[in-house]
């Protein structure tokens, strides 16, 4: 039985291809509402979050997916000692997090958040200070994953250098340069954009600290949409009130909800959009195609292609 535990958003129809298509017995609620009975049953369990008092009552358990990328928030340990298979929607959030990436790109090259606030104080401002364009910039990515690859695509349509770090180095389409994590600090001095797209894990907790902040251009913009400590949070806050780069686009933070009394709020050359990038109205259609994928290579004994590896966390 599947026990797809995530009713929000998820429409019958959806339900209904995902019965036809496993031929299984797909049981549909809210995890709040989710009983012993259900969980006993469950063979596989598709959902967004999973506690471990959920692991010890699916005895019958073998397979978790989950309808997200990220999987810090689920209880790994006891995962990994079940020796249960889990797989991930990472790909499903590319063609929405690449437009917002660039949306917020353009925000500071054209000063769009800067008329807003105009607009909202009903005035007339034709300052070109600051006005620039993305054409002819370097773009770094940090994590050339399929997201940064689908940003990467839409970069080059606005002739964009793009520059992919990475822990394997391979030839990528759309990048310009391909150079081994090791060689961040590098090329950081030679970007106006920089791009996280990282998981957290041991590697990746504070990657980009002060030090790497006073490599980068006083006109550079640091964006992050992989995960809030990927960040050193009060380095970044000192960098930006102190000018040492131009700005900041922040989609996920160290505490979420962001504080009320966090800098960030007021701070002019930051923009801010609570941890929503990869949400679209295409979101469960996306992850539920994705299930399937993974569903139709385990029965066939191929590679699940959105298998984690829970040890190295990704």
């Amino acid at each position: 039985m599947i026990l797809l535990m995530h009713k929000t958003g998820i429409e019958d129809t959806q339900v209904l291809r995902l019965r036809q298509q496993t031929g299984q017995e797909v049981v549909v609620c809210h995890r709040k509402d989710v009983t012993p009975e259900d969980l006993e049953r469950a063979d596989v369990i598709i959902t967004h979050q999973l506690t471990v008092e959920h692991l010890a009552q699916a005895a019958r358990l073998s397979w978790v997916h989950v309808l997200s990328a990220g999987i810090d928030h689920l209880p790994l340990s006891a995962l990994a000692e079940r020796g249960l298979v889990l797989t991930n929607s990472s790909g499903i959030h590319a063609i929405p997090m690449a437009e917002q990436i660039l949306g917020m790109m353009l925000m500071f090259t054209r000063r769009l958040h800067t008329d807003l606030r105009s607009q909202l104080r009903h005035e007339w401002l034709r300052g070109r200070e600051g006005l620039g364009e993305l054409y002819g910039q370097t773009l770094t990515i940090v994590g050339a994953g399929r997201i940064g690859q689908e940003v990467a695509r839409k970069a080059k349509a606005f002739d964009m250098r793009v520059i992919g770090v990475k822990r394997r180095v391979e030839p990528l389409s759309w990048f310009d340069e391909v150079v081994a994590s090791a060689r961040l600090d590098d090329v950081l001095p030679e970007s106006d954009f920089v791009l996280l797209l990282l998981p957290l894990t041991e590697d990746t907790h504070h990657l980009i600290g002060a030090r790497q902040l006073e490599k980068m251009k006083s006109s550079a913009i640091l964006l992050n949409f992989g995960r809030g400590d990927v960040v050193d949070e009060s380095a970044l806050i000192r960098a930006l009130a102190k000018g040492h780069i131009a700005g900041a686009a922040l989609d996920v933070f160290h505490t979420e909800p962001l504080p009320p009394d966090s800098p960030l709020w007021d701070l002019d050359n930051v923009l801010i959009s609570p941890h929503k990038s990869g949400i679209s109205n295409r979101y469960y259609q996306r992850a539920l195609d994705c299930f399937l994928r993974n569903f139709r290579a385990r029965q066939a004994g191929r590679p699940m292609p959105n298998r984690v590896d829970i040890a190295r966390g990704y």
